[in-house]
């Protein structure tokens, strides 16, 4: 039977009397409707014409019939592409011509421009004609009464132990096991494999093509030996297709280029898009590359899948070969909006290590694989490398391959002047347009958290510092929920990753101000605000200029460790790579987007998971049809998501509730339903949680902003307590929609009890606004403080919020000379505590102590908040507490 629904939100109604009034009573649709019929040309009656006849299953002629046959016609179309070309079948020009006619725009609207945004002037981005997208044409055909939504599976149950059983990471032997017992509807692992293989959705499909390379080794015949290989890949365009269509991407992509400002009067630019001269009319779809060698410990051994210079660019060449035609042409893409448009798939980004780096521009190890920089004078700013001739900064690639045929010709080897290497065919050579030398991003992963921070800096501050308890520092660093504490020290790990470098950068400034020289301290402060300021989601020509300041400051600081005959030069490689750091933000945007740890995380799911699926017998094709599977199952339950009833979020803790916001900026604290420590009584307050001066804070707090309360407050007295409270911080810049989850502890110690060990007490330190003057922004507006409690008032009193008792420290004052870090002090005397509300709580803070010469080996993580007189606040805690204090 035909499908009744609306054609402009496609709800599913019983008959067309249904579509009449819903349209009637739903503005959306109704003015959707009257603009459709106000641009429809006026059809003439003519009845020898068999079309102007009703069908006897529909009503006369009208709206209702024209509508659903344009919406039934466009179900008649696949949604596969035609894999030997570079259109789609969706896009033909009858079809196309029959639905911008028929058929409104029925696509999402799109954001609103901020005034701060400055569109491209030129057209871009033109849509061309509409179609139904995949997730929409998939509900509509769910929803014939013939159809299940959750098909191929039975109901919502036997789908969600498919999810389950497929995300689960268990092996095909044990799921075989479960399902044959008869507590579940499948009967083995191959019943829940058939259906998963024919969801509807999935990723385009893998494709293998076998190489003969032939070495330079000879076997016994005398015949130079052979290997034969297996390339595994999918078509990039129709990976393109695949990302652009779906379309739970719908509000991520922008397919015109913006100027974004910070501020309104437009000077400020913010450097987070990538701009980029398009055709008339067309979209450019930026397209990242990326590369890494993995180990493949759990295949063979110790061994190390690394490919040989030429073998890696034939690779290449064969993987991008669909690409180098649709970039140059184009290709028609059905979009996540519906739309379709002309799209030039360019590659604007590889993101690979330094090694792989130079692998991919085709030059020496020991030179920048982006400009043509002598190995000695990469320790030297770039503005004083190419002061005479700047013209010749950066590698050319027609000059490039210049060098390549002109070593071919002479047959000699690599030129050693721009240390390149002999590699025929480069596959970035055929890519239509690429300057793959300006392709290659920061990474920093390796260059910044383990190269010049981890393995230099650290090691050089190491050898320089004035004593030898850095261990002991570490030991004793107060506990922070967003800062790891290395309880044995540094010295003792033997095996560093990404997350020990990021906990130890949090840490180092502050410990190293009372270990280093001055001098040697500059560098190190200098190469953490370096670090720090490069990570910015989002820049603006200010924060660049800081960028570029920080740089300078260090190649200004960096003898120091020259004088201390730590350092003989500073020709490295990866500190060399950090000058064009800025010139890359500026074109190719922040930093965030191209960092290597997305690539090296998706190590696990693409091999090493995939490879404990298989059955190690021909793994490399299981791996393939495991993420397949993988994929669709993602798909469909993306799918199950876009159209279902909204539902509202659940915490993963049950206990917690969302109270609201705290400011305009939408700061939000999530607190438990339940207290953790229901009806204490104020003597335990006192006693056990170290609150001392909890009554007369309390009083005062009463006195204050309850004036007319009735609460007699007395040692015996009962409030409910809680552990923790959570809030959730936005970005300072506003910019992008990350949340920071920010945890502040009260707990007092719990003993050990049998074989559970003891666990420490945690009382964190908070910023709190404290300015009373108009005058005081910025931390001169805030004051920090140590929360020792956090409560509610008893049920009877209305107070929206919780409460938190704190004891005070000293006040902000200007930064000490020499360190650029606040420092302060716990005071002491009348008016050291105080009871406020948690909105005036911005967030967390993590004090450092000032150790001095000599540690105090008495002093632990536990105890260093009472024992230490003096304090370092950090800066370094995370992006949001940097941006914070350099705001």
């Amino acid at each position: 039977m035909p499908l009744i629904c609306c054609p402009y939100c496609f709800k599913v109604l019983p008959t067309w009397q249904g579509v009449r009034l819903h349209l009637a009573h739903r503005t959306p649709c109704k003015s959707a409707h009257q603009a459709a019929l106000a641009q429809r040309p006026v059809r003439v009656y003519d009845p020898s014409d068999p079309e102007a006849h009703p069908r006897d299953d529909e009503p006369s002629a009208g709206w209702q019939s024209e509508a659903m046959d344009v919406m039934l016609d466009q179900l008649d179309h696949p949604m596969d592409m035609d894999k030997d070309s570079t259109s789609h079948p969706m896009i033909e020009a009858d079809l196309a011509s029959s639905i911008s006619t028929n058929r409104p725009d029925v696509t999402r609207p799109a954001p609103q421009t901020p005034r701060n945004m400055e569109a491209f002037p030129g057209p871009a981005g033109e849509v061309h004609a509409h179609r139904t997208t995949r997730f929409d044409l998939l509900h509509e055909m769910q929803h014939d009464p013939e159809q299940l939504l959750y098909k191929p599976f039975l109901d919502q149950d036997e789908w969600e132990l498919a999810q389950t059983l497929m995300t689960s990471g268990m092996s095909f032997n044990h799921m075989d096991k479960l399902l044959k017992l008869p507590i579940t509807s499948f009967t083995d692992k191959r019943t829940l494999l058939n259906k998963v293989d024919t969801l509807p959705t999935g990723g385009p499909e893998f494709l293998c093509e076998t190489i003969m390379v032939h070495g330079d080794v000879r076997d016994a015949n005398g015949e130079y030996m052979t290997e034969e290989l297996e390339l595994f890949y999918r078509d990039p365009v129709e990976c393109i297709h695949e990302l652009m269509g779906n379309p739970a991407f719908c509000d991520s992509l922008h397919y015109v280029p913006e100027h974004v400002f910070e501020d309104k009067k437009r000077t400020e630019h913010i450097y987070n898009e990538m701009q980029s001269k398009i055709p008339t009319g067309a979209t450019i779809c930026p397209v990242i590359l990326a590369s890494d060698k993995m180990r493949l410990f759990q295949f063979s051994g110790d061994k190390a899948a690394w490919p040989g210079w030429q073998l890696f660019h034939y690779c290449m060449r064969t993987i991008l070969s669909r690409m180098v035609v649709a970039g140059a042409s184009g290709v028609d893409i059905l979009c996540a909006d519906g739309g379709i448009r002309k799209v030039f798939p360019i590659l604007a980004a590889y993101v690979a290590d330094f090694l792989e780096q130079a692998l991919v521009a085709c030059v020496k190890e020991n030179w920048c694989p982006i400009c043509k920089c002598y190995p000695e004078d990469c320790g030297d700013p770039l503005a004083t490398i190419f002061a005479d001739d700047s013209g010749t900064l950066f590698r050319c690639p027609a000059d490039h391959m210049q060098h390549i045929d002109t070593n071919s010709a002479d047959e000699a080897g690599p030129r050693d002047d721009v240390g390149i290497r002999e590699v025929r065919q480069p596959f970035w050579e055929i890519l239509p347009p690429c300057d793959i030398f300006h392709c290659l991003t920061p990474d920093i992963l390796h260059q910044l958290h383990k190269g010049v921070f981890k393995d230099h800096l650290c090691s050089w501050c190491m050898k320089v510092a004035t004593h030898p308890e850095t261990d002991a520092h570490f030991q004793a660093i107060p506990s922070h929920p967003s800062v790891r504490h290395f309880k044995k020290g540094i010295s003792s790990i033997s095996q560093w990753s990404g997350t020990e470098y990021k906990n130890m950068e949090k840490v180092f400034v502050g410990l190293m101000a009372s270990a280093l020289p001055p001098q040697a301290f500059k560098v190190a402060r200098t190469v953490l605000d370096f670090v720090y300021l490069s990570q910015y989601p989002s820049h603006t020509t200010t924060t660049l200029n800081c960028l570029q300041d920080a740089l300078n400051r260090f190649h200004r600081y960096k003898e120091a460790f020259v004088q201390s005959k730590i350092r003989d030069h500073f020709q490295i490689p990866k500190l060399h790579m950090i000058e064009h750091y800025v010139e890359s933000i500026m074109s190719r945007g922040t930093t965030d987007g191209f960092n290597t740890e997305l690539p090296e995380r998706l190590h696990i799911d693409f091999s090493k998971v995939g490879y404990r699926a298989s059955s190690r017998k021909d793994f490399i094709i299981q791996m393939t049809r495991w993420l397949t599977r993988q994929e669709k199952i993602h798909s469909f339950s993306s799918f199950l998501s876009s159209h279902s009833p909204d539902e509202p979020d659940v915490d993963d803790e049950d206990c917690e509730e969302n109270l609201g916001r705290l400011d305009t900026v939408g700061r939000t604290y999530h607190i438990a339903k339940c207290p953790g420590f229901l009806n204490t009584s104020v003597s335990r307050i006192i006693n056990e949680f170290g609150a001392t001066e909890f009554i007369p804070a309390m009083t005062a707090f009463l006195r204050f902003y309850l004036p007319r309360c009735t609460l007699d407050l007395r040692v015996y007295t009962r409030l409910p307590m809680y552990k923790h409270i959570s809030f959730m911080l936005c970005s300072i810049q506003q910019i992008d929609d990350t949340v920071i989850k920010d945890v502040v502890r009260a707990t007092p110690r719990v003993p050990r009890r049998g074989r559970t060990p003891e666990v420490p007490e945690h009382f964190n330190t908070v910023l709190i606004h404290y300015g009373t003057n108009a005058q005081e922004t910025g931390a001169l507006g805030y004051r920090i403080g140590r929360v020792w409690t956090i409560f509610r008032l008893p049920s009877h009193i209305e107070y929206p919020h919780p409460l938190v008792y704190v004891e005070w420290y000293t006040k902000f004052r200007q930064p000490s000379t020499g360190v650029d870090m606040y420092t302060v002090s716990p005071t002491q005397g009348k008016g050291h505590a105080a009871v406020v509300s948690v909105q005036s709580i911005c967030r967390s803070c993590h004090l450092i102590p000032r150790f001095g010469e000599k540690i105090d080996r008495t002093m632990t993580t536990e105890n260093s908040l009472e024992r230490s007189k003096q304090f370092y606040v950090s800066e370094f805690t995370d992006l949001y507490t940097y941006q914070f204090f350099h705001d």
